[in-house]
């Protein structure tokens, strides 16, 4: 059975706004355990990693990001006793080239999104099987343009996307979007059409299907534009935006243009691989003469990402 886990010492919290090298070293140090051991208790839960691999991941010359190594490292918090999530949220995004293109398994949407199942039977009420549309696309490039007016409150967002199909006969993307309970309209600006709408008043979900100009196989790419937006006279001053990734993409920009009597005092970047795991800083955005700051990454893996400002 694995060891209890136990608080981090003070030298652990200091290093976990640090390196995953630096907080994996400063554990197996603590740990007591050798390596060898490490890896021997990793083999007896059927995951394989080598005492040189360790070695590798704790001196930072490498990191795990095969689904196999991925779960190691969950193990590993078990094997040295540390809070969970402490080791996988430091490793952040993965960003080696070319990763976003191979074939890849969607994350389930109980992953990205809160009320998953209110989420999956609104999903049902648009089409028995809506999941399959949503995860049938991954995206080459995303640009998000998020509006904030002057109450502080969203105004409306544009969202324009070049889609990859990773089955045959793809004919529509889905597009969900979360509220306070107001129902969200779309309306389509390029290369699609906009199919049906299904809202769920309880949990604020919305979902929206966009019928493409053409059916896409596995591999063919298509572009899309369109604009999303709720009205609700009672919306409440908002403090961050963000974007669900279903599989890896290649690009991913998102942007927050503020109304100039409506300025946060700062910006940042986030990311957080899936639900329940603590959001990692992806650092400050400048917020310039335009009134608006952008976050452009690159080579993302599935996960969250979005901005987050302070009014005061």
């Amino acid at each position: 059975m694995p060891e209890r886990r136990r608080p981090l010492s003070e030298s652990e919290r200091n290093l976990h706004t640090g390196l995953f090298s630096d907080v994996l070293r400063s554990a197996i140090e603590d740990s007591g355990l050798s390596l060898h051991r490490i890896s021997s208790k990793l083999a007896d839960h059927g995951v394989n990693v080598s005492a040189a691999a360790l070695s590798y991941w704790q001196r930072g010359s490498h990191r795990p990001e095969r689904a196999d190594s991925l779960r190691a490292v969950d193990l590993l918090e078990e094997i040295l006793a540390l809070p969970p999530n402490t080791l996988m949220t430091l490793l952040g995004p993965r960003r080696s080239r070319g990763r976003w293109a191979a074939p890849s398994t969607p994350l389930p949407t109980g992953s990205l999104w809160p009320h998953a199942v209110s989420l999956d039977k609104t999903l049902t009420h648009l089409e028995k099987d809506a999941r399959r549309s949503l995860w049938a696309v991954s995206t080459v490039y995303a640009h998000l343009h998020e509006h904030v007016t002057a109450d502080r409150t969203f105004g409306h967002t544009r969202v324009q996307k070049v889609v990859r199909a990773e089955s045959d006969g793809v004919d529509r993307i889905i597009a969900v979007m979360h509220t306070d309970g107001s129902a969200t309209h779309f309306e389509a600006i390029h290369a699609a059409r906009l199919g049906r709408v299904r809202t769920d008043s309880e949990t604020g979900y919305t979902v929206a299907e966009f019928i493409l100009d053409r059916v896409l196989n596995t591999g063919d790419t298509a572009t899309v534009e369109y604009l999303s937006y709720s009205e609700s006279p009672e919306a409440s001053p908002q403090c961050h935006t963000r974007h669900s990734l279903y599989r890896p993409a290649a690009v991913l920009v998102i942007e927050v243009a503020f109304h100039p009597t409506a300025i946060p005092a700062r910006c940042a970047g986030f990311y957080s691989p899936r639900r329940g795991t603590p959001e990692q800083s992806l650092g400050p955005l400048w917020i310039g003469n335009s009134n608006s700051a952008h976050l452009a990454l690159s080579d993302l893996d599935s996960g969250m990402y979005g901005i987050r400002w302070d009014w005061d």
